[in-house]
């Protein structure tokens, strides 16, 4: 099994939080507001394995319109 690369799992997310907000300009406002569950911008909060699966978690709820 081969590790998806940096660059292709931020791709990912982007391209989710796109598919969530319609918006590449609310996407990044998104990506750089304070968020409460994690404490920090999501994207600041994605630097860690862990924390991908979770701003992923999240913004799947959000596009769900499910509870976060």
């Amino acid at each position: 099994m081969q590790l998806e690369s940096t660059s292709s799992i931020a791709n990912e997310i982007y391209n989710l939080a796109i598919e969530t907000f319609d918006s590449h300009a609310q996407a990044d406002i998104w990506f750089n507001t304070f968020h409460q569950l994690l404490n920090d911008t999501p994207l600041g909060y994605a630097k860690t394995d862990a924390g991908v699966l979770e701003v992923k978690k999240i913004l799947q709820a959000i596009k769900d319109g499910s509870v976060v």
